[in-house]
């Protein structure tokens, strides 16, 4: 139907009609309507929709794999790159005390003498707090809160009278 419509359009080209070109003329169009609701359109293959739907799915696994790829090479290649710096550097990790430098001896003896003091301060005022809670607990604490409430009240009272 539509290609008889299209044959006849060609033959008014050829025959040098002046009439819209590419659309249908409203004898041409009630025509096609007609033939339409008679006859039974063509419809699409049943697994047509399926077949789509699988290959989205396939593209979408292969962009997926292609990512995983892609990322996995970055991966690798850091670790060739972390490989071959560490390969390259000089051999700071197999040194001995005796390679370093006085200067630097010296420095790391001072900062572990440091290390070692504070280290001691650390136990002692320890020491010294477990003293503290033993002789006082609970009780000793609220002892103190009151004396320091008590003197505060004393210092506040001769503010104002002064």
């Amino acid at each position: 139907m539509i290609h008889n419509m299209e044959d006849g359009r060609k033959k008014q080209r050829q025959h040098g009609s002046d009439g819209p070109q590419g659309y249908l003329s409203e004898e041409e169009l009630m025509e096609l309507i007609g033939h339409v609701e008679s006859h039974e359109m063509l419809h699409a293959p049943k697994q047509l929709k399926g077949n789509i739907f699988a290959q989205i799915r396939q593209e979408r696994r292969a962009a997926r794999k292609r990512q995983v790829f892609v990322y996995r090479a970055k991966v690798l290649i850091a670790m060739a790159a972390a490989l071959a710096v560490l390969i390259m550097m000089p051999g700071q990790g197999t040194s001995s005390r005796q390679d370093v430098p006085a200067q630097q001896q010296e420095e790391t003896e001072s900062l572990e003498q440091m290390a070692l003091r504070r280290q001691k301060n650390r136990d002692s005022d320890w020491k010294k707090y477990l003293e503290d809670q033993e002789r006082g607990g609970i009780r000793g604490f609220f002892e103190d809160i009151n004396q320091r409430m008590g003197q505060f009240g004393k210092k506040l009272y001769y503010d104002i009278t002064t």
